[in-house]
C-alpha cells in the first residue's frame, strides 16, 4: 500500500505597542457572547439560507484559492536556489488570510480582499463580506465531513487564536471565528511567561499535525505579543491504486537540467500500473496525470512540462493560470498507464511576510497602518465602540468603528509544511518488475525531471497542497 502524509502549519504573530492597561467593553461582550441563543439562531438561520447558492464557494472562494496558489508559487520559485523545492498549503494560507480579513478594517481589509480577488466578484464587499466567511465555513465543513467517508483518508483542519490572557478580543469576532472556522480561543501569558506560551503553542501544533510538525516557534515570543493565530492542516490518505513495493522502487537518475543533460543526482522512483486520469496538452506544452486517493474524493495531480528542466518548469509556471489548471483537470480521461513517480519526504519552512508584501499586503505589517479593529477593541478606552448591541454582522461592526484602531500589526508569518510519500504492503518483487517492464500499448509517465503537483479535494475543487519539485528529497549524488 502507499500512503501520503501531509501536515501544514501557518502561524501569524500579531503584536501591539500599546500600553498595558486593559479595558473591556461590557456592552460589546454581553451582547456578542456565544451564549446569546437568539443571536446565534439568527446567524445560523442566515447561513442555512445562503446554502441555496450552491455554486458560490466554487465561483468565489475556491477560485480565489487557486489564483492565490499560482501567485504565491511564482514568487517563491523566483527566490529559490539551485535544486530547491517549493511546497506550501494554499488552503492553510487562505484560511489564515480569511481570519485576518474578518478582523480587519481600512487598508488592511482592502489589501487582503484584493489579494483574494474578492472585490472583483463582490462589488459591495464592504457591506457583504460576511458571505465570504459563511461560504468558507461551509467549504471547510464539506471537506471535514467527506474525509470521514473513507477510513483510510484523514483531513483535519484546526484553527486557534492564542490570546494574551488579559487582552480583549471582541466577543463578536470570537463568536464568528468559532461559528465559521471552528476556531478555538486559548488564553496564554506572553508577557509574564513567554517560554511557557511557546511550549503550549508548539504542543498544540504537534497534536493537530499528528506529531509531524513538533515545533513552529523555535524561540520565546516577544513579551509584546498579544495574539497568535494558528492554522494546522493534516492530510493522510491511501492511494486508490497502490504503488508496488520491493524491487519496483528503484534508484533512477534524476535530470534537474533536463534529459539531454548529465544527471547529477539519483532518486527513488515508485512503480505503478493501471488506469489513471491522463491528458497531454499540446497548446500548454505539458502532460497531466491524476493519482487518486481512496474513494476518488481527493487526487494528486502531477504536471510535467514537455522537455522539462528546472528552467523549463519555472517558465511554464510563470505563464500558467488558475483557469489552465481547472481546464487540464477537466480534460483528463482514464488511460492505461505505467507510472514511475518519486518517493519523497518534503519539509520546508517559509517566511511569508515578504511574499505577502510583494503581493500587495503591506499595511498588515506596518504598526502605523494596520487596522485589526474588528478583531480587538484594543487597550485604549476611546477605541472601544460604546454600543454595538444593535449590530448583527461583521460588516456592521466594521462600519461602526470609524477610525478606531487597536494598534495590532503582524511581525512575521511562518508557514511550515511536511509531506511524506511512502509505500507499505506486500507485492511480489519479481512479478512486479516484469509487469512494469512490459508496457505494450500503455502510456509511460516517468517523472525523472522537474515537475509540479497539487493535491485537490475534488468534490469542492479546493487545493490543499502545492509543490514545485526540482530535486525530490531524499536524493543521492552521482559520482562525476
Amino acid at each position: 500500500m502507499c500512503f501520503l502524509q501531509c501536515a501544514s502549519l501557518l502561524l501569524l504573530i500579531v503584536v501591539t505597542a500599546a500600553n498595558n492597561k486593559i479595558y473591556f467593553s461590557e456592552g460589546d461582550n454581553q451582547y456578542w457572547s456565544p451564549e446569546s441563543q437568539s443571536f446565534a439562531g439568527n446567524v445560523i438561520e442566515r447561513v442555512q439560507m445562503n446554502n441555496l447558492n450552491v455554486d458560490y464557494e466554487k465561483n468565489v472562494i475556491v477560485k480565489g484559492i487557486a489564483q492565490l496558489s499560482v501567485k504565491i508559487n511564482k514568487l517563491l520559485v523566483a527566490q529559490t536556489n539551485d535544486n530547491e523545492n517549493v511546497i506550501f498549503s494554499p488552503l492553510s494560507i487562505t484560511g489564515i488570510l480569511h481570519l485576518i480579513l474578518m478582523g480587519s478594517s481600512g487598508p488592511t481589509f482592502k489589501e487582503i480582499s484584493q489579494l483574494l480577488d474578492l472585490n472583483n466578484e463582490i462589488p459591495d464587499l464592504d457591506e457583504r463580506s460576511q458571505m465570504i466567511h459563511e461560504g468558507f465555513g461551509r467549504m471547510l465543513a464539506v471537506i471535514n465531513k467527506t474525509a470521514g467517508f473513507q477510513p483510510l483518508e484523514t483531513i483535519k483542519i484546526a484553527t486557534a487564536l492564542f490570546v494574551q490572557q488579559d487582552y480583549p478580543i471582541r466577543a463578536a469576532y470570537k463568536f464568528f471565528a468559532e461559528l465559521f472556522y471552528r476556531s478555538s480561543i486559548e488564553n496564554v501569558d506572553f508577557r509574564k511567561n513567554s517560554s511557557l506560551a511557546q511550549e503550549y503553542i508548539n504542543k498544540w501544533v504537534s497534536e493537530k499535525t499528528q506529531g509531524k510538525i513538533n515545533t513552529i516557534i523555535d524561540h520565546p515570543l516577544p513579551t509584546e505579543t498579544r495574539v497568535v493565530i494558528s492554522n494546522a492542516l493534516y492530510f493522510e490518505a491511501e492511494w486508490e491504486r497502490h504503488f508496488f513495493e520491493g524491487t519496483a522502487t528503484q534508484k533512477y537518475p534524476f535530470y534537474v537540467n533536463g534529459r539531454n543533460s548529465k544527471a547529477t543526482i539519483e532518486a527513488y522512483l515508485m512503480g505503478n500500473g493501471g488506469f489513471f486520469p491522463y491528458y497531454k496538452d499540446e497548446e500548454l506544452g505539458c502532460t497531466i496525470v491524476g493519482l487518486p486517493y481512496k474513494g476518488n474524493l481527493t487526487t494528486m495531480y502531477v504536471i510535467m512540462p514537455f522537455e522539462s528542466s528546472r528552467d523549463r518548469l519555472f517558465e511554464f509556471q510563470s505563464k500558467i493560470t488558475a483557469n489552465d489548471l481547472n481546464n487540464l483537470v477537466s480534460k483528463t480521461n482514464f488511460t492505461d498507464m505505467i507510472i514511475l513517480f518519486p518517493r519523497m519526504k518534503l519539509e520546508d519552512t517559509l517566511d511569508l511576510d515578504k511574499t505577502l508584501k510583494q503581493l500587495g499586503v503591506t499595511s498588515l505589517f506596518n504598526p502605523h497602518q494596520a487596522n485589526l479593529g474588528v478583531l480587538s477593541a484594543g487597550t485604549n478606552p476611546q477605541n472601544i465602540a460604546p454600543d454595538l448591541t444593535k449590530t448583527s454582522s461583521i460588516d456592521e461592526i466594521r462600519k461602526s468603528l470609524d477610525n478606531e484602531n487597536p494598534g495590532l500589526y503582524a511581525t512575521e508569518i511562518v508557514h511550515k509544511v511536511f509531506m511524506d510519500i511512502t509505500e507499505k504492503g506486500t507485492t511480489a518483487a519479481a512479478s512486479t518488475a516484469v509487469y512494469l517492464s512490459k508496457s505494450g500499448g500503455r502510456v509511460t509517465f516517468k517523472v525523472d525531471v522537474p515537475f509540479m503537483f497539487f493535491i485537490r479535494h475534488d468534490l469542492t475543487e479546493t487545493i490543499l497542497f502545492w509543490g514545485s519539485i526540482v530535486a525530490p528529497t531524499p536524493n543521492y549524488n552521482i559520482p562525476q
